[in-house]
């Protein structure tokens, strides 16, 4: 059975639209289930449901329709939710990429933006009544899968999600509901999420999973929690070791951040030696990502490096290389290169 077959197969068997499943690396994992999104077939501002990359870290459990959460631990009133209780809170949305903390910087990739929508966790964990402010919340999945995140971070912009685009969360994107996180990395967002414990301390981390990891002068590693999704630019068009004509050449791509909208994406076809600034198209919502573009006029045949990189609001830069102390490869977000040939 050749590749292709064998990647159209099993995504047909886990459910999956195969409209944008040929390329060999969109579908990466069956188990645990990834899928990446390819950039450059963004319509419009948000991700295709269908489309929406998909990175589960175990099996995902069975469908199940009905709603229900418990929120418990340090609080005065553990509770056990469902529509019925939640129906009554006020709704909100919000359009918010997630990325996966794992994430490269390349077109085809582990990330997506979307408009989320569901009742802020801010007002969810309010019905149990916390004992008090400085505590965190622990989130576990059906899946079992854990993740804990501060008050401070719930209470800013959390969302207990239950909609995506408009559209019912399907199983492999957290159904019936799941955290969102805007700004945080995605494995923060539990899919699949029934309990939600309030605690004194975070969960522990699992080895180094989810860390950075920092080389200190006398060769010790220290490590430390991951910090908001990174400022990041990525080139879609045109695509890497794509053949260019010479003459006018417009590059387009995207650009965000967990920290703040982008303000800034500059643009360079000499491989960073003289940059221009792209035109921006930014989303209503801070924690979407921005559409930018950039024309140029190629006049000489041979190799040229294409070369993007963004600034967000709160200052933050793209940066052009790895700090060397990093010995983790998560929150990667170097200067986007691709190479193409101009004839």
């Amino acid at each position: 059975m050749r590749r292709r077959e064998f990647i159209w197969l099993s995504a047909a068997a886990l459910g999956l639209s195969t409209r944008n499943l040929w390329a060999d690396n969109h579908f990466v994992s069956a188990d645990p289930l990834i899928v990446e999104f390819d950039l450059a077939s963004l319509q419009g501002r948000y991700t295709r449901v269908e489309d929406f990359y998909i990175r589960n870290h175990y099996e995902a459990p069975e469908a199940r329709g009905t709603l229900s959460i418990e929120v418990g631990g340090e609080v005065e009133m553990p509770v056990r939710l469902g529509l019925n209780e939640l129906g009554h809170l006020p709704e909100r949305q919000v359009g918010a990429v997630l990325e996966c903390a794992g994430d490269p910087v390349r077109a085809v990739s582990l990330v997506s933006d979307g408009l989320w929508q569901g009742w802020s966790l801010s007002d969810v964990i309010s019905l149990a009544k916390p004992k008090r402010k400085d505590l965190y919340a622990h989130f576990l999945g059906r899946d079992g899968f854990a993740r804990s995140v501060s008050m401070s971070q719930l209470m800013d912009g959390g969302l207990l999600a239950t909609r995506l685009n408009g559209r019912p969360l399907l199983v492999n994107h957290g159904a019936p509901c799941r955290a969102v996180f805007p700004g945080l990395y995605g494995m923060n967002s539990v899919k699949w999420l029934e309990k939600i414990t309030l605690a004194s301390m975070p969960l522990p981390p699992v080895g180094n999973t989810y860390r950075e990891l920092w080389k200190g002068s006398s060769g010790s590693i220290e490590s430390r929690p991951l910090p908001t999704i990174q400022v990041k630019s990525v080139i879609t068009s045109p695509a890497n070791g794509a053949v260019l004509h010479r003459g006018k050449l417009q590059i387009s791509g995207l650009a965000w951040s967990g920290a703040g909208k982008i303000v800034d994406v500059r643009v360079s076809a000499d491989g960073g030696n003289h940059w221009r600034p792209a035109a921006l198209d930014s989303g209503s919502s801070r924690y979407d990502w921005s559409l930018w573009r950039a024309a140029f006029e190629l006049s000489q045949p041979g190799v040229v490096e294409l070369v993007s990189k963004a600034t967000d609001a709160a200052g933050n830069m793209q940066p052009a290389a790895r700090d060397p102390r990093r010995v983790d490869l998560y929150a990667y977000n170097v200067w986007d290169r691709i190479r193409c040939i101009v004839v």
